[in-house]
């Protein structure tokens, strides 16, 4: 089996901010709510979760001002000391940040060394923070590359169609990577805001049941479908309602990345605007001149024209390409 990428799924777009509202949920999965604490927060209480969480060039340049901080800390402690340093002046300052900068890095060239007692012991308290900083950032980056990613591609709407007399809610998923997902499950949920007779607004989140939730492997692609039946959260509501309601469905997914056996992740989020009535999606899977089977996804977010019936006032609409505001 021969699996096709075209080149928007090498390098995918960036996602287009969705036009500024009340809604309580973004479409990049962050909330839009202040949150005002009663208890202070302990930035380095977490200050390792914050180290994996932030981006590369924040993560750098934090680095960088703690290097710089402590080198001038150790450097005016050097210069308050006079004659502390043998080979720098008095009064030298950068003399003294300097040798501060060899001693951080336990690099010690030799030409400048401490002298006295006072000078000794700033330099021996330099050095173990320096080893301590140097083993506290190996890690941090360590676990920065080593964290396993899951290359999961999700379809950039959902499409609702008739199986039988039930309106089946239905994604699609695809593995990007050539080792297939093992272990996978995946779990939709509707988010939306609700308002209760005294007008106070609340954020509602019910689990949307899938027919088939747990797959033992993700080889290529998978779809996942949602009944609408009476027990549905999605019952008797339409597009106006669900804007209405500036609802979101979340899909999270979770699988074992058997390269590394670690746990991965993904997730998604569709808004009211990004479901498509009255339509399925089309088959990956060709046939190629040799006889063999191949998954072509340039077709991964195509979709073809499946009426609802006629009590149904959605328009069909069969659209090639990827809708505003998704992913």
């Amino acid at each position: 089996m021969h699996i096709k990428l075209p080149e928007a799924l090498l390098h995918p777009h960036k996602p287009v901010q969705s036009t500024p509202g009340m809604s309580l949920l973004s479409q990049d999965n962050v909330l839009n709510i202040v949150t005002r604490r009663k208890t202070r927060g302990h930035l380095l209480g977490d200050m390792y979760h914050n180290c994996l969480t932030m981006g590369w060039m924040p993560f750098f340049a934090t680095v960088t001002a703690a290097y710089l901080l402590l080198n001038l800390l150790f450097s005016l402690g050097f210069y308050l000391l006079p004659h502390g340093l043998s080979n720098v002046k008095a009064g030298h300052f950068w003399g003294d940040f300097f040798f501060s900068a060899q001693t951080l890095s336990t690099v010690g060239y030799g030409y400048i060394y401490p002298q006295g007692f006072a000078a000794n012991t700033l330099a021996t308290l330099e050095m173990l923070i320096g080893t301590i900083s140097t083993a506290i950032i190996t890690g941090l980056v360590f676990a920065r590359f080593s964290r396993p990613h899951a290359r999961v591609l999700f379809s950039n709407m959902v499409t609702i169609f008739q199986d039988g007399d039930i309106p089946k809610l239905n994604f699609r998923l695809g593995n990007l990577r050539k080792t297939p997902l093992m272990n996978t499950s995946i779990e939709a949920i509707l988010a939306r805001t609700r308002s209760d007779e005294r007008g106070h607004t609340s954020l509602q989140l019910e689990p949307l049941t899938l027919g088939h939730s747990h797959f033992p492997v993700f080889p290529v692609s998978l779809s996942f479908s949602h009944s609408i039946t009476e027990n549905s959260p999605l019952y008797g509501l339409d597009r106006a309602t669900l804007e209405a309601q500036q609802a979101r469905i979340f899909l999270i997914l979770n699988a074992t990345d058997p390269v590394s056996a670690q746990d991965v992740f993904a997730n998604h989020t569709y808004a009211a605007q990004d479901i498509l009535y009255g339509a399925r999606f089309v088959s990956l899977l060709k046939e190629t001149e040799r006889g063999l089977m191949e998954v072509d996804f340039s077709l991964f977010h195509m979709t073809s024209p499946d009426p609802l019936p006629a009590a149904d006032e959605e328009p069909i609409t069969v659209s090639d390409d990827p809708p505003s505001g998704t992913t």
